[in-house]
């Protein structure tokens, strides 16, 4: 055991001054490649209704990185930028959506922000460039992720050779408190030769151990130098019986369960044996680590009193809760937080996206004169400038981000303001625009149906669970396409999100009174859609205070 874990310490050891593989590094690359804006449009189009001009520009977006991974002149590939994108329409049409599924496409690392939370340099808020912060801070936990899956395997045989051992060190003293310490070989048949409630013990346990033997049906065939024909049948009980050494003194017989068998039937034979390990302590929660707006971590290690080693503590865990401790243990060995720091880098320089949303509110009206508007708005856009632009922001950690080729998508209704009253600068830094469409009733209608997890799907799973099958009929659903629409425009149009609020509206009887409809098939036809709704529909004062 001491070769075997010496030689585990030298590849520990060169994993922590190991860099990413390439086949992490460029596991996005790898997806993109069978990917052409068609592709990625048809797969837009699973979840999102209409919007076909803001599918096509963000399909173009994602594979223009493609294709710049693609040139071998590093020169000219350091000059192509990508081209940053404001999407206009109002609220409810997929701006947010369409950004979202394309990120996920690619499992890039994504922000989405809202650009009334940060103020000007100088007013009291959160600054513009911690948006960078939290896109490195998604993209560590991929980083981790990707690094974890390529060394899972790895990690695996690290935790199984340490639970191996407590789990010898456990039975090992189990049978040393289980046997008397006598003269010769133990006998469970000779129960006259030990006192009766020991005798009693024993012959309860060979006589378990059999039982269990013949249901298994011979899985010691896997047990050196036992087959099934013999008294031992391979069964854990029998695995673990003692003998005694010439001194009388009882030992396990741990030839009997190798380290292969062991790793063979962890999951089933020895899931629940009980094993100690020891495990690094729980550590305080980081977000707790704030004081007065002071970082006190960042100040502990400035201090050296922040980078001590984790203390180590002993927990009795199952075999299976064990294993999962130790391949977390084994993998924050095997993984450093350099290595993670430097793909999380990568991927966010080269595949991070940010969504800056409601971009108009930042926006001041030109009518407005004095000093009635947001003092800051102008300040906000101003900030933002050299991180569209393209910057380098200085992490938390000391590392450095650039956001030369980080992909930033702007969205906003734009309904008291216009583009063209954002500054001149940050105009010309969102070459690429799209205008979404208001939703129509057909819009609506292909909602509820077509895309894959679509809301009218999600009800009848939803109330199947109390045993109510509920059928949507064609003048059901054109009914509720209608209803949507005439109360958008009698209120305020917050677009598809009103789709829920009728649903919801329409289905709250058989959701309340589900006992009364279980075993039972409920229709919904466009008579009920009307009757749940038509109060909605009278009151238009009452729609504009209705999500």
């Amino acid at each position: 055991m001491l070769r075997f874990a010496g030689r585990r310490l030298l590849t520990v050891s060169a994993a922590v001054n190991s860099t990413p593989s390439n086949d992490v590094v460029h596991a996005q690359e790898s997806i993109l490649d069978t990917l052409s804006p068609r592709k990625i449009t048809e797969i837009l189009d699973k979840y999102i209704v209409g919007q076909v001009s803001g599918k096509k520009a963000v399909a173009i977006s994602l594979r223009n990185r493609w294709r710049r991974r693609q040139l071998k002149d590093e020169d000219l590939r350091k000059e192509i930028l990508p081209k940053n994108m404001l999407l206009i329409g109002p609220t409810g049409v997929g701006k947010t959506e369409i950004s979202r599924r394309m990120a996920r496409i690619t499992d890039a690392p994504f922000v989405k922000v809202e650009a009334t939370k940060y103020t000007e340099v100088g007013f009291k808020g959160k600054d513009v460039e911690s948006i960078i912060e939290e896109l490195y801070t998604n993209a560590k936990v991929k980083a981790k992720k990707a690094l974890e899956k390529e060394r899972e395997e790895e990690a695996l045989n690290m935790a199984l050779d340490a639970v191996y051992s407590s789990w010898i060190i456990k039975q090992r003293a189990s049978a040393s408190d289980s046997f008397p310490q006598t003269e010769g070989t133990i006998n469970v048949d000779e129960k006259e030769d030990i006192d009766g409630e020991e005798a009693s013990r024993l012959s309860k346990r060979k006589s378990s151990s059999r039982r269990k033997a013949n249901h298994d049906d011979g899985k010691g065939d896997q047990v050196k130098g036992k087959n099934k024909d013999e008294d031992v049948d391979g069964s854990k009980d029998e695995l673990l019986r003692s003998e005694t050494a010439d001194n009388g003194t009882p030992s396990l017989v741990t030839s009997k369960v190798t380290l292969e068998y062991f790793k063979e039937h962890y999951k089933d034979i020895f899931k629940d044996d009980s094993v100690t390990v020891e495990i690094a302590a729980p550590q305080a929660n980081q977000k707790n680590l704030m004081s007065g707006g002071v970082d006190l971590q960042s100040v502990g290690i400035l201090l050296g009193i922040g980078s001590a080693a984790p203390r180590k503590i002993m927990v009795n865990k199952t075999v299976s809760e064990a294993v999962s401790l130790m391949m977390q243990e084994a993998l924050g060995k095997l993984i450093d937080e350099n290595t993670v720091n430097t793909l999380a880098r990568s991927l966010a320089e080269e595949e991070g996206i940010v969504f800056i949303d409601e971009i108009d509110k930042v926006v001041a009206d030109p009518s407005i004169k004095g000093d009635n508007g947001d003092v800051s708005s102008t300040g906000v856009q101003q900030d933002l400038l050299p991180l569209v632009e393209g910057s380098n922001v200085t992490m938390k950690d000391s590392s450095v981000i650039s956001t030369d080729n980080i992909l930033f998508i702007c969205s906003g209704a734009f309904h008291a303001t216009k583009p063209s009253d954002m500054i001149a600068e940050l105009q010309g830094r969102l070459p690429v625009r799209v205008e979404l469409t208001p939703l129509t009733e057909e819009d609506f209608r292909c909602i509820l149906t077509e895309p894959k997890f679509n809301l009218l799907r999600q009800q009848k799973e939803l109330l199947k669970t109390e045993n109510i099958e509920v059928v949507f009929t064609e003048d059901g659903i054109h009914e509720l396409a209608r209803v949507t629409c005439a109360v958008n425009r009698q209120g305020q149009n917050i677009g598809a999100r009103r789709l829920n609020t009728i649903l919801e509206r329409t289905m709250d009887t058989y959701s309340f009174n589900c006992e009364d409809y279980a075993g039972k098939v409920v229709i919904v036809d466009a008579k009920v859609v009307r009757d749940a709704t038509e109060k909605l529909q009278k009151n238009v004062n009452l729609a504009k205070y209705l999500l």
